[in-house]
């Protein structure tokens, strides 16, 4: 009796190899804690961001930063401390947990106004290389922040 062979079924396997093949060497030169989903429909603000003005204010030297996921602050950096947002778990009360560094900082003039635009309800508008937030009657301009 002759050996069967099924080309369909040797195609299908070998297009589900090839695939398995892709995915496994995208997850190794992925950035840690990317997903394909994130790095192909991500919003285009999502990233890490630095502080260039708020309210028109020069805080290029105070080194604000955040970091934005899926739209929204999941973390950032307030010149001294850096701190990551949780998200939402309403089953055991917790919304919009922080973990943070525990620096001792001294309050800069400045902080104030940064600390704005730590909220849920931000306005972010991509601008070329700069992202504008609003919030409150509060604007800022950033700059991504280059890849380490």
């Amino acid at each position: 009796m002759a050996g069967q062979h099924h080309k369909r079924l040797a195609w299908v396997t070998a297009g589900g190899l090839s695939l398995a093949f892709v995915l496994a060497i995208g997850g190794i030169v992925m950035p840690p804690g990317e997903t394909l989903w994130h790095l192909v429909a991500a919003p285009k603000e999502d990233g890490s961001w630095r502080f260039v003005t708020i309210d028109g204010v020069d805080v290029g030297a105070e080194r604000y930063s955040i970091g934005i996921r899926w739209g929204e602050v999941v973390g950032y950096y307030d010149g001294c401390n850096s701190c990551g947002i949780g998200g939402d778990d309403e089953r055991r009360g917790i919304y919009h947990a922080r973990t943070c560094t525990l620096a001792a900082c001294v309050e800069r003039p400045h902080d104030r106004l940064f600390r704005r635009f730590l909220v849920r309800d931000l306005a972010m508008e991509p601008q070329g290389d700069r992202l504008i937030l609003s919030v409150a009657g509060h604007r800022a301009v950033l700059v991504r922040q280059p890849q380490t």
